[in-house]
């Protein structure tokens, strides 16, 4: 039976029988089952001290009575319950004097012919279930007068864990002693691997002594301990961190994790560990968790290190110190209030030595720290955050602090408090809706261009505010939303024109003093949908649907950028041509639009679905979507030159399962100047030249594809999919892991396939096309039921480069597994070869060499 972990590894003598019951004993008149099995029953009253509770006992054979001595034996499948406590075994034998009671099992003579094992020659050997717990033995007798007993050849298995021995006697309450016992996560009788002590004391609930403690793999000692002592109490208990042997490179070898655990209290816990390589190379690692179910639970974690690669003189001697903070906190108030903290402090160092592989891609690290709150009742809600952006490369630092956004939901506030049935039922004001938002937000930024420029500081603060105004109203088909929206931005300081540089650009400054930006646009959107049904003559498919969504809008806008709104600075440049400067370009929200806005846009949506037939009735009529299209434009009365915006089209489909396609297109309607460069205010059409010019387009495909999952046959399968369904939970909660740290290799799914293709043109200039096209997927197969084979890259096809190829080779050895990662290109190639024990409670017991260690 398996259960949580609760122990170390020599937990199991604690295992084989704490469990036992404390007390056994007979009642006055013991209770009798009926069946067609011979079944007796004991009303003989018992000695002083005996048992003195209810013991139903059964035997699908016989039940053998001698009333002179009072001693009873259960043949054919016995089987005795007391308390929580039930015994099953082929014989029983029960002494009521004494109670005692032996349970043992028959000789097989087609086994006795097969085996060498004296407990597999058996049948019906012995099985004891008390409170859930599971002991097995060739032989098991107890006493329920003293609570001493004895498991011959003994057996049970706690969180994916066998453990054995071949005498358990306990000797009180307390205490037993137990010879020649064993533990191993291998299921089979005869395990690959497993530790043995030829000596051991257990102390429930206290503490396990054992001398010495082998390690046996293939049933060859490879490493000896004099003795060990550990912790039997269930719970988590203060002790040493096993380290682990490593092989680092150019660093040397020596001992990962080396360290003590320590566990303050129900509510929190301190891990504190370290690493030490022949070259140089230490780190210190602290942990400090903590939790409080239904509250909050954080942690604190990091490390400093001292990193040594080669030979001080080498070319390539390299030498560094660096360090990693992690900071993490959530925390429920109420069901409207949570806080929520990650944040992560870095040397610039730690770019080359400790990231992941998508830190290193990404090539920051970002930190935040939000508090949310909402309000019952109401589409209120407001929230604090603090952010933090790290550049790894240049060491430059964002914060954001604070940002505040507070948000009103969409409310009707000419409603009253009042419901009606139906929409119908609403006057046209009381479907005016109304929402509002509120931001403040203070930056600091820290930056250079590169890590060998000195730094320059920037400061910004400012709020805004936004207030709109819509309604919906139903006019016959045809759904109306006219709109009102209003926003202002506040800052206490804006940029002034000082005097004019080479070239007519303007020089600024920064002024102080408390400026408000406002801006309003208001208008009218107008839409409906139109169907269309076609029967389909295809057999199997009912009929096909066209689904038109066409849509119609007006927008206004007045230019903010005229003198009278006062948001824009007007001067002639060097050229005399008169320019404009915005005074709010700078702050964080930025100004008001400039450009006159009086447009009408266009857009049009097409989904096209089918529905195919059930097969029986059993079944129902499915619906697949084919294709959704879309296409927009704009027309500007008022704009100065080219007043038609570009037609812009996007469509998505998914054939079955099988490929996913999205992609789009931009297209102009106005003519490209080869010697302007630039597009002027004169269409296509006008020339002949067609209506519209592609300007841009892209496209992607990609599909996933996968065997059928097979079913876990053995008990290590079981195990095994329980650990990777394990560390797939895990990697959701930890995103601090190495680059060689890859997911556990799934051999239930025999072969899984991702492909994608990307392509993308831009071309707003005819004669020059910039084009972007990559290629990249991923294959996993097993060769064999115990070979998995994982490869992934990418591939541009512009310029043709490789791009991050990774192979890993996976070899399931049973109980163990064997892991091969390499990526021969880019600053992180390199390979880790790793043999490791697959049970978690064991990850420690590895082999591992790799040549590359700057992560």
């Amino acid at each position: 039976m398996t259960r949580r972990p609760t122990h170390t590894v020599l937990l199991f003598a604690a295992l084989l029988f704490a469990a036992l019951p404390a007390a056994a004993q007979t009642a006055d008149t013991a209770a009798v089952r009926t069946d067609s099995a011979a079944v007796a029953a004991d009303s003989l009253r018992p000695a002083a001290g005996g048992i003195d509770s209810v013991v139903t006992y059964t035997a699908k054979d016989s039940i053998n009575f001698t009333f002179d001595d009072k001693t009873m034996t259960m043949f054919g499948q016995g089987d005795v319950k007391h308390k929580t406590m039930s015994l099953r075994s082929e014989i029983i034998e029960v002494n009521w004097k004494t109670d005692d009671i032996n349970a043992y099992g028959v000789l097989d003579s087609v086994r006795a012919r097969t085996t060498d094992s004296l407990k597999a020659r058996y049948t019906g050997t012995p099985v004891m279930n008390d409170g859930g717990d599971v002991y097995e033995g060739w032989r098991i007798a107890y006493n329920f007068r003293s609570q001493k007993g004895r498991v011959t050849l003994g057996e049970t298995e706690e969180d994916q864990g066998y453990y054995h021995g071949e005498q358990i006697k306990r000797v009180d309450k307390e205490m037993m002693f137990i010879a020649n016992g064993f533990f191993s996560t291998c299921e089979l009788g005869h395990p690959h691997f497993y530790f043995a002590t030829p000596e051991m004391r257990v102390t429930l609930r206290d503490k396990i002594v054992a001398r010495p403690i082998y390690l046996y793999i293939a049933d060859v000692p490879v490493f000896v301990l004099p003795f060990g002592v550990f912790p039997s109490q269930g719970g988590r208990r203060s002790g040493i961190i096993a380290p682990a042997f490593v092989d680092k490179g150019p660093r040397g070898t020596g001992l990962e994790h080396l360290g003590y655990y320590v566990a303050i209290s129900d509510y929190m816990d301190l891990a504190m560990t370290g690493d030490w390589l022949t070259g140089g190379t230490w780190r210190l690692s602290p942990s400090f968790r903590y939790v409080k179910r239904y509250d909050f639970s954080g942690s604190l974690a990091g490390y400093y290190q001292n990193t040594v690669e080669n030979e001080s003189g080498d070319p390539d001697y390299y030498n560094s110190k660096e360090y990693f903070a992690n900071l993490t906190h959530n925390q429920t108030f109420n069901p409207t209030t949570r806080l929520d903290v990650n944040f992560s402090f870095s040397s610039s160092e730690t770019y080359n030595n400790a990231l992941t592989l998508n830190d290193r891609l990404r090539q920051e690290i970002v930190s935040n720290a939000t508090l949310s709150k909402s309000w019952e009742g109401t589409n209120s809600s407001m929230s604090v955050n603090i952010n933090r952006r790290q550049n790894l490369l240049t060491g430059s630092i964002t914060n954001a602090l604070p940002s505040v956004n507070f948000s009103l939901g969409q409310s009707y506030p000419f409603r009253f408090g009042r419901t009606r049935n139906g929409s119908s039922e609403y006057a046209w004001y009381e479907m005016i809706s109304m929402s509002h938002g509120s931001s403040y937000q203070r930056v600091d930024n820290r930056t250079r261009s590169a890590d060998t420029l000195p730094y320059t500081y920037f400061a910004r603060q400012g709020a805004t505010h936004s207030l709109s105004f819509s309604a919906a109203p139903k006019a016959g088909f045809f759904t109306v939303s006219p709109y009102f929206a209003y926003n202002e931005k506040w800052y206490d300081e804006h940029s002034a024109i000082d005097s004019f540089g080479m070239g007519g650009f303007a020089a600024a400054r920064d002024v102080r003093g408390l400026e408000a930006v406002r801006w309003f646009n208001l208008g009218v959107n107008a839409s409906t949908k139109l169907y269309g049904m076609m029967n389909s003559p295809i057999p199997g498919i009912v009929a096909f649907r066209h689904t038109m969504e066409p849509s119609v809008s007006f927008n206004y806008q007045p230019d903010f950028s005229e003198e009278r709104w006062g948001y824009y600075v007007h001067y002639k440049d060097s050229t005399g041509r008169t320019q404009k400067f915005d005074r709010f370009q700078r702050e964080i929200y930025g100004g008001a639009p400039a450009g006159e806005q009086q447009a009408v846009g266009f857009s049009l949506g097409n989904v096209f679905e089918m529905k195919t037939a059930a097969r029986d009735t059993s079944e129902r009529e499915e619906k697949y979507r084919l294709l959704n299209l879309q296409a927009r434009t704009a027309y500007n009365f008022v704009a100065d030159t080219m007043r038609l915006a570009p037609l812009s089209i996007g469509f998505t489909t998914q054939i079955g399962e099988l490929l996913n396609i999205g992609g789009g297109a931009t297209y102009n309607f106005y003519q490209f100047s080869r010697a302007a460069n630039t597009r002027i205010n004169r269409t296509l059409l006008e020339d002949g030249k067609g209506i519209a010019q592609l300007t841009s387009f892209n496209i992607s495909l990609s599909t996933s594809l996968r065997g059928e999952r097979s079913a876990a046959q053995t008990e290590q399968e079981v195990n095994d999919s329980m650990r990777v369904a394990d560390d797939r939970r895990n990697r959701a909660f930890n995103s601090f892991r190495g680059i060689y740290d890859t997911p556990e290799p799934d051999f239930s799914i025999p072969w899984s396939l991702s492909l994608s293709f990307n392509f993308s043109q831009s071309q707003e200039n005819p004669l020059q096309k910039f084009r972007s096209a990559s290629i990249s997927g991923s294959l996993d197969f097993n060769l064999t039921e115990n070979w998995k084979f994982t490869a992934s890259s990418g591939y541009d096809l512009v310029t043709r480069q490789v791009a991050t190829p990774q192979l890993n080779i996976s070899r399931d050895l049973h109980c163990w597994i064997m892991n091969f990662n390499w990526t021969p290109l880019g600053a992180v190639s390199g390979y880790r070869f790793e043999i490791r024990v697959k049970a978690p409670q064991l990850q420690d017991i590895k082999l591992t060499k790799q040549n590359n260690d700057r992560l």
